[in-house]
C-alpha cells in the first residue's frame, strides 16, 4: 500500500533557511529523496523488486554517501545525477543498486527537485506575506483617522487618511495571496516522463508511475510530462515579480514620505543606527531602501525566466540551467523582501502633525472639490460650481491668499453658502469620503487573510 502523502504546502524541513535551501547539499538530499520515492513507486507497481526498493530507501541518505568524493566525481562527469546514481548504487547491498534511477533521466530528477525546493520556499513566502498583512492591519487601524494629503501626479488631490493608504496596499497584497494560492496546483507539478517525456522506459506503466510518484511527493502531474515543459515554474517567477512590484511600490512611497520636505512617516530604527560615516546628523531610511533594492532584483529575473521558456524540441539543458538559476535566486529574494517589508511596516511611525501642516500648504485648496459639490447640490449645478471654484482657486494662487477668503468674496458663492459653511467645507477632515470605513474594513480583511494563510500552512504540516 502506498505511503500517505502530504499536501502541497507541507514539507519535512519547510522552515529551512533560504541561505541553505537551494545549496548544493540541500539539492543532493532532495535528489536522493526523489530516487527513493521513485524506487518505492516502481516497486509498488511491480516494475522493480520490493527488496531492491527497500534497500535503496535504506541507503538513500547523505550519511551513506561520501560527500567530498561525490562532489569531486561531479566535477569530472559534469553530470550530477549520473554521479549521484553511481554512488547510491554502490552504497546499496546485493543487486539493489542495479535498480536505482530505473528508466529516469537527469532532468526528471533535477526539475522535480527544483519544484520541491520551491514548494518549501513557498511556505516561507506565505508566512512572510501573512506577517506583512498583519502589520498593515495594525497600520490601517491606527491610521484610520489620521488625516493626510492624498496625492496624484505627486500633487495634492483630496484629503484621505493614512489608514486608507494602508488599505490600498492590503487589497493589493490579498490579490497576490490569491494568485499564489490558485497557482499552487499548476506550479507544484511533477514532470517525470523519461528522456523526452513519452515514458519510453516504463512500458505501458508510464502514466501509472507518473501519477503514483506525483501522489507520493504530494505533487500534481501533467498529462504529457515533456522535458520541454517549464511554463509552470516560469509562471511562479512572474507571480513573484508582480508581488515585488507591489512591495517595491509600498517601500518607495514610504521612502518618499520620509524626506525632510514631507516628513510624514519615519522608520523607527533606534538610536544606535548610523546614517552616514561623514554626516553625523543623517538618519537615513534603511528598511525601505532594502525592500526597493530586493524588489528590483527580483523583478529583473523575469526576462531570464521567459528566456528559459524557449526550450528547443523535446528539451535542452541550456533552458533548464537558466531556469534553475532563476528559481534559486528569485525565491530567496522574495522571502527576504517580505521579511524586510514586514519589519518596515511593524516599525513604521506616523507623524500626524506634519501631515496636518502639509495639508495646509495649499491654503484649503485640497478641499475645493467639497466646495464645488456642495455648491452644485445647493442649486448652482455641477459645471457652474466647477467654474466658480476654479476661478477662485486661480485667484487665490495668483494673490497668495487663502482660497476660502476668495470664495467668500464671490457674490454667487455668498448667495449660496455662508462664510462659516465655506470654512467648514475647507476643513480636510470634513471630506474624507469612505477613507475611515475602508481602512477599518481592510484591516479586518488583512487579519482574516493572514489567519487563513497560517491555518493552511499549519493544517498541512
Amino acid at each position: 500500500m502506498q505511503e500517505s502523502t502530504r499536501s502541497a504546502l507541507s514539507a519535512p524541513d519547510a522552515r529551512v533557511t533560504t541561505d541553505t535551501l537551494f545549496s548544493t547539499d540541500s539539492k543532493i538530499q532532495v535528489w536522493l529523496e526523489i530516487e527513493v520515492a521513485l524506487a518505492k513507486s516502481q516497486a509498488e507497481l511491480g516494475m522493480i523488486p520490493q527488496e531492491a526498493a527497500e534497500e535503496i530507501a535504506r541507503k538513500g541518505r547523505m550519511e551513506f554517501i561520501d560527500r567530498e568524493a561525490l562532489l569531486k566525481d561531479i566535477e569530472i562527469t559534469r553530470a550530477p545525477i549520473v554521479s549521484l546514481v553511481r554512488f547510491l548504487a554502490e552504497a546499496c547491498e546485493g543487486t539493489a543498486g542495479e535498480y536505482v534511477h530505473w528508466g529516469a533521466t537527469t532532468q526528471n530528477i533535477m526539475q522535480t527537485a527544483e519544484v520541491l525546493l520551491v514548494r518549501k520556499a513557498h511556505v516561507q513566502l506565505l508566512q512572510g506575506l501573512a506577517g506583512c498583512l498583519e502589520a498593515l492591519a495594525c497600520q490601517s487601524e491606527s491610521g484610520a483617522n489620521v488625516v493626510m494629503a492624498g496625492r496624484t501626479q505627486r500633487r495634492h488631490a483630496l484629503p484621505i487618511t493614512f489608514g486608507f493608504k494602508a488599505a490600498i496596499w492590503i487589497d493589493e497584497l490579498l490579490r497576490h495571496e490569491e494568485r499564489l494560492r490558485t497557482a499552487e496546483p499548476r506550479v507544484f507539478t511533477l514532470v517525470f516522463g523519461g528522456a523526452v517525456g513519452a515514458m519510453h522506459s516504463f512500458g505501458e506503466q508510464g502514466e501509472a508511475l507518473s501519477r503514483n510518484l506525483a501522489e507520493r511527493l504530494a505533487l500534481n502531474c501533467f498529462d504529457v510530462p515533456s522535458r520541454a515543459v517549464n511554463d509552470h515554474l516560469v509562471e511562479y517567477v512572474l507571480l513573484l515579480a508582480l508581488l515585488a512590484s507591489t512591495c517595491g511600490k509600498i517601500a518607495h512611497e514610504l521612502f518618499d514620505l520620509m524626506s525632510e520636505e514631507i516628513g510624514e512617516v519615519h522608520e523607527n530604527l533606534g538610536d544606535a543606527v548610523i546614517g552616514s560615516s561623514t554626516m553625523p546628523q543623517k538618519v537615513n531610511p534603511k528598511l525601505s531602501i532594502n525592500v526597493i533594492a530586493l524588489a528590483s532584483q527580483l523583478r529583473s529575473q523575469v526576462n531570464l525566466a521567459l528566456e528559459a521558456g524557449h526550450v528547443s524540441h523535446e528539451g535542452d539543458a541550456a533552458s533548464s540551467r537558466i531556469l534553475y538559476s532563476v528559481m534559486d535566486s528569485a525565491c530567496p529574494l522574495a522571502i527576504e523582501m517580505l521579511a524586510e517589508l514586514e519589519e518596515l511596516l511593524v516599525g513604521l511611525r506616523l507623524v500626524p502633525e506634519r501631515m496636518r501642516s502639509n495639508l495646509e500648504l495649499t491654503g484649503g485648496m485640497i478641499n475645493c472639490e467639497n466646495v464645488m459639490m456642495t455648491l452644485a447640490r445647493k442649486g448652482l449645478g455641477r459645471q457652474s460650481a466647477h467654474d466658480v471654484v476654479h476661478e477662485s482657486a486661480l485667484e487665490a494662487a495668483r494673490s497668495n491668499r487663502n482660497v476660502g477668503a476668495v470664495l467668500s468674496e464671490n457674490p454667487l458663492v455668498r448667495s449660496t453658502v455662508s462664510p462659516d459653511e465655506i470654512k467648514s467645507m475647507l476643513d480636510p477632515a470634513s471630506h474624507l469620503g469612505e477613507s475611515v470605513k475602508l481602512a477599518l474594513k481592510l484591516a479586518g480583511r488583512a487579519r482574516a487573510g493572514a489567519e487563513m494563510v497560517r491555518h493552511r500552512i499549519s493544517s498541512d504540516e
